[in-house]
């Protein structure tokens, strides 16, 4: 995922501009912003399943798509297909927690200020004592 990383601050330097302006606004580093939602689509191209981003990620999912050409020819060769952005009206918390439970699975203890308390609190109560190390 550091590839991926270094790929998309290198070859959009206003993408990285306009993802540290989101970051500054809720106190992260800008890199970890793009890794999370680089994560997150990598859940999706893991699963295949309708996911849901934390509203941090998915500004900067926004960001990222608005890079057309670039985010197309990115998805194709990360993840080997587009993966689109589908928004829905209202919220599903069930699929929210389908992608919190798949995000611990595959990355561990989501962050509190990217993920939410909610997502946190799932991992809490995921305690299975060597699931955290």
């Amino acid at each position: 995922m550091k590839k991926q990383l270094n790929d998309i601050v290198t070859h959009i330097p206003l993408l990285k501009k306009k993802i540290e302006e989101i970051a500054i606004k809720y106190d992260i580093h800008g890199e970890n912003l793009v890794l999370e939602m680089l994560k997150f689509l990598n859940l999706i191209h893991l699963t295949n399943e309708k996911l849901s981003p934390s509203l941090i990620v998915d500004l900067a999912w926004h960001e990222f798509i608005l890079f057309t050409r670039y985010y197309h020819e990115f998805c194709l060769t990360h993840f080997g297909r587009f993966i689109h952005h589908t928004p829905s009206e209202g919220s599903d918390h069930t699929i929210y927690e389908k992608t919190i439970e798949l995000y611990i699975k595959h990355y561990g203890k989501p962050s509190e200020i990217i993920w939410g308390s909610y997502a946190t609190n799932i991992w809490a109560a995921s305690d299975c004592g060597a699931c955290h190390n």
